[in-house]
């Protein structure tokens, strides 16, 4: 069943999905992809959650005051 909520403004009914609408809407319209548009789209596992990596300040400055110590001018 479509949850519909009513606006306070107008007193319509509005559309408003429930997750599970929304992902049996998208599995239909990813059941038609071909595959290599499902190969273009796929974005590999936990793609969502890659964060960059973490590097400390004082590496960043040590690595800085190398190359200035290797540096001749």
């Amino acid at each position: 069943m479509i949850a519909m909520r009513k606006k306070k403004t107008c007193g319509c009914r509005a559309y408003e999905p429930a997750p599970k609408d929304i992902r049996r809407a998208c599995e239909e319209i990813q059941a038609r992809w071909s595959p290599q548009k499902r190969a273009r789209r796929y974005r590999g596992p936990r793609a969502d959650w890659w964060t960059p990596p973490m590097i400390r300040l004082s590496d960043i400055v040590e690595a800085i005051n190398e190359e200035r110590a290797g540096d001749p001018s």
